[in-house]
């Protein structure tokens, strides 16, 4: 920093100059957020807090004038007065040191210089300033959490800690510290600092120092009456190590005498660059921030022009204008229901999509609002002949939703170009694919939200209305405006076979089921609930009765008191941040296992509970009029490629309890029909001995025998004939513990073995399975090098904290690295078997329809006359999908109740 000392201000006319102690702040803001990376992987934590120490800093101080000091190098002139200076400092971690550069660029976004001079540390570039702007007649602030920095206060220099929150003037200073500034170096040079290795004097500490600098004065003073000393320690202490006194005070005091020029202009703020921070906020995936920035600073991007309303069928004539390629997009009303479509049309000789901009004039949003007389089915007679034709493509973000205004088994052979698949093909790691997020990510910019559009609860947007259109035209231009960005990086990744292979033509598939539905006998969940309703007043009299008292047993809280106050269990553990005791399922079930009664009980009547509120009683209340349940499939959300349900979750009705299998009594065929339930059996095993080319595991497979029991021989010994019960459940904990990554701590926590028995388990898995121990090590080999895996049909997991310096996230990913080409290629099975299964059903079982897939279960209903050969059908396809090494095994069961046919 260099420029003219600047003309003294008027004393009565001080401004306040904040110079911001950089590295304390920043080593500050990343120990105290933890776990924080983007999407990419890379640690942005230090980042996020320094931002937020400056925004705090920013609103409340509204500073004029403002500057940050950074270290140069370890090289300074401490360091040469004192070779063992800062000696025993650890390195900066990678984690921050990779986030330094980023920091930079934020300072430099927001227009704050950096100060630093080469050879001496930020303390004394703000001393120097400091005594040079107090002295030019400035009140100068330092912004720090470094008690160094105390020694600087005075009249007109203050310091802001940031751990503390505290403005410090000398009178605080003294007040807290102990001392006042004049004498804070005395102190350190006695006390001496470990992190520092400024060695001070042996048998003094802080309290000790504080102690005799006051009794005595200063640092001098106090060495040359060492000899009156009372206590020994200090007295010996004193005379011994004068030297090392000195040295420390040297090594303490801050230097204000640098050849640095203070000059309030260029520490002047001027207006931030809010393009170029939001790109970073952007970058960094901090969308809370990019959002704050947006809505404080607007007119950063441009609202788009409301779509046309079209008025009446006659106004449709304009869509008959449509190109090989449009958009479209479904808005919802109440309760899911379409209020409305828009489209976008291409101008004419425009057959591409956009640049990543804000939609731009190649695309014109018309609104067609369903609340108009006759224009919802006038809109469908061109939706149904659009997606017929081959020639067209169809644009457009979650086409699903367009495809389900056609019914079952529409007729679709135009070409789906989805935004939010290409989104999730690319990066399966965002937290969501939904418009919103993702063009958050690509375009940088929010979108209108239902509230802005007029939508609240129980009411609709006028017809017409002006923020109605607009948020209709941002369902097109936007996914108009993002979908070549999003295929040419399909291409770079080599993507585009998941696409249009697995994903693509799912979409009509899926549509079809969610439309088809499955009927619900809620008579038969009305009777139930009644009886679980008893079942669970019967076990809460139980706890009640154990206890000795009544409490509220979903209280966390009071349960914990019942459990480790009252009867004295052992604690295990306590929540991280309320401190209370833990009551969760594992704790529960290890004090059960320790042979505690009422956590048994505990854990019954949750289950009960869960069962009746979230299946029994609430399944009815979402029966459509057809009598039928709708769910929705979620096609971009796991990130493994496994479907996901909601509007009702039916993936997670438990079957390992009979209570559990009861409800899926309610799931049943329509009259005259049967449901045909078709089970991959143990598909991602199977996947692993092919990928793994496990000899051992492939002949077991080919040979048809039970892989578990096989492998309880393998790692208990002897013939698979003569493995017990538990051992075979113990192998089979082994078998799907390994393809989900599971170390010897877990793997010994479900079995309930010592940590040392589970690891001798897996070494001898691996010897017996030496094939599945190559594929871990090549795929963490893999995972490492690259950032990411693939299933055997190319749908890549990205792993960006696969080289985290934190060990659970590590951890993680390693598991989640191993078992991600697994299960990912079992999921691509399936998909594939979906889409296969809906083509051939159409063409030769008409009236048979697909309607629920659950992980690697496919359930479809038949005519009665028809359910064997529909079976025949679902498991030759299925079994057909792949060939892999060891054959693909279907058990297929026909019956009136998914129950019955399981």
């Amino acid at each position: 920093m260099t420029a003219t000392d600047s003309t003294a201000a008027p004393e009565a006319a001080r401004k306040r100059v904040y110079l911001i102690d950089g590295y304390s702040n920043i080593f500050r803001a990343f120990y105290a957020i933890r776990n924080l990376s983007s999407s990419r992987g890379e640690p942005t934590n230090a980042i996020f807090g320094f931002i937020q120490i400056l925004h705090k800093l920013l609103r409340d101080a509204q500073p004029e004038f403002l500057g940050i000091a950074m270290d140069v190098s370890s090289k300074t002139v401490r360091k040469e007065q004192y070779e063992d200076y800062k000696a025993n400092r650890r390195p900066m971690p990678d984690e921050l040191r990779s986030q330094i550069p980023w920091i930079r660029k934020v300072a430099e976004a927001y227009g704050i210089p950096m100060l630093e001079m080469e050879k001496y540390e930020a303390d004394d570039v703000l001393g120097t300033l400091a005594k040079k702007g107090s002295a030019a007649g400035y009140e100068v602030v330092l912004v720090s959490a470094d008690k160094d920095l105390m020694q600087l206060v005075d009249e007109h220099v203050l310091l802001q800690h940031t751990g503390r929150d505290k403005l410090y003037d000398p009178a605080l200073v003294t007040e807290d510290f102990g001392v006042p500034p004049a004498r804070v170096i005395d102190v350190l040079a006695l006390m001496g600092d470990a992190s520092d290795n400024v060695p001070g004097v042996p048998g003094i500490g802080e309290k000790g120092a504080k102690k005799l600098i006051n009794e005595h004065g200063s640092l001098d003073q106090l060495l040359d009456n060492a000899s009156t000393i009372k206590r020994k320690s200090y007295r010996e202490g004193l005379e011994n190590h004068r030297d090392k006194a000195l040295l420390s005070r040297d090594l303490v005091t801050i230097h204000t005498d640098l050849d640095i020029d203070f000059d309030p202009a260029t520490l002047a703020l001027s207006e931030p660059d809010y393009p170029t921070l939001l790109d970073l906020c952007w970058r960094l995936d901090f969308q809370g921030l990019a959002r704050e920035i947006e809505s404080t600073h607007g007119g950063v991007v441009e609202t788009l022009e409301p779509a046309v309303d079209i008025d009446g069928v006659e106004g449709l004539g304009v869509l008959d204008d449509a190109g090989p390629r449009l958009a479209a997009a479904i808005v919802q009303g109440l309760d899911d229901e379409p209020l409305g479509a828009a489209v976008g049309l291409l101008s004419a000789g425009d057959g591409g999509a956009g640049d990543e901009s804000d939609g731009g004039p190649e695309i014109s949003p018309y609104w067609i609002d369903f609340r108009r007389d006759g224009l919802r089915g006038a809109f469908l007679e061109r939706l149904r002949a659009w997606v017929a034709d081959d020639e067209v493509e169809l644009l457009g973000h979650d086409l699903k939703e367009v495809l389900r205004l056609l019914g079952p088994r529409a007729t679709v052979r135009c070409r789906l170009l989805d935004t939010m698949l290409f989104s999730y093909v690319v990066r399966s790691a965002l937290r969501s694919h939904d418009l919103e997020t993702v063009v958050m990510d690509r375009l940088h910019r929010a979108v209108t939200s239902p509230k802005d559009a007029g939508f609240a609860k129980g009411e609709l947007p006028m017809v017409g209305a002006e923020p109605l259109r607009i948020l209709a035209a941002e369902r097109v231009c936007l996914p108009h405006s993002m979908a070549d960005g999003l295929i040419n990086e399909m291409d770079v990744q080599d993507l585009r076979r998941v696409y249009d292979e697995l994903e693509e033509p799912l979409v009509p598939v899926l549509a079809t089921v969610e439309e088809t539905g499955v009927e619900l006998d809620s008579d038969f969940l009305g009777d139930m609930s009644i009886e679980l309703g008893r079942e669970i007043e019967a076990v809460e009299a139980d706890i009640y009765e154990r206890a000795g008292e009544r409490f509220n047993i979903q209280s966390p809280k009071q349960l914990g008191e019942i459990l480790f106050e009252k009867l004295d269990y052992p604690v295990l553990r306590k929540t991280r941040k309320t401190k209370n005791y833990s009551t969760d399922a594992e704790t529960l079930e290890e004090l059960a296992a320790r042979g505690y009664d009422l956590p048994e009980r505990i854990i019954h009547f949750r289950e009960l509970t869960k069962l009746k509120s979230t299946y029994v009683d609430a399944l009815p209340t979402m029966v459509a009029d057809d009598g039928r349940i709708h769910t929705r499939f979620n096609q971009a959300v796991a990130a493994t490629g496994r479907l996901s349900s909601a509007h009702p979750n039916l993936q997670n009705i438990p079957i390992r309890t009979e209570l559990g299998q009861r409800v899926r009594k309610a799931f049943r065929a329509a009259p005259g029909h049967r449901l045909v339930v078709a089970d991959y059996s143990q598909v991602e095993l199977r996947v692993l001995a092919h990928v793994a080319e496990e000899e051992v595991m492939i002949e077991a497979f080919s040979r048809g025998e039970d892989i578990h029991a096989a492998t309880a021989a393998a790692v208990f010994g002897g013939s698979p004939l003569l493995v017990n019960p538990d051992q075979r459940r113990m192998a089979k904990v082994i078998n799907f513990g390994i393809i989900y990554g599971m170390t010897s701590f877990g793997l010994g926590r479900q079995l309930g073995i010592p940590k040392k028995d589970a690891q001798n388990f897996i070494d001898t898995y691996m010897e017996r399975y030496p094939g599945v121990r190559r594929y871990t090590e090549a795929t963490l080999d893999e995972a490492f090098e690259t950032g990411r895996v693939r299933t055997l049909y190319g749908r890549v997991r990205q792993l960006p904290d696969i080289k985290s310096r934190n060990w659970n996230l590590r951890e993680n990913a390693k598991r989640m690295a191993i078992n991600a080409p697994i299960q990912g290629t079992a999921a691509d099975l399936m998909k594939i078997a979906m889409i296969r299964i809906e083509k051939r059903l159409e063409e030769q079982l008409p009236e048979t329809r697909v309607l629920l897939t659950v992980h690697d279960e496919l359930v479809i209903e038949a005519p009665t006359a028809d359910a064997e050969a529909a079976g025949e059908l679902l498991q030759e396809t299925m079994m057909g999908v792949a060939e892999l090494k060891v054959p693909l095994a279907v058990d297929v069961g026909i019956g009136p109740t998914w129950y019955d046919a399981k």
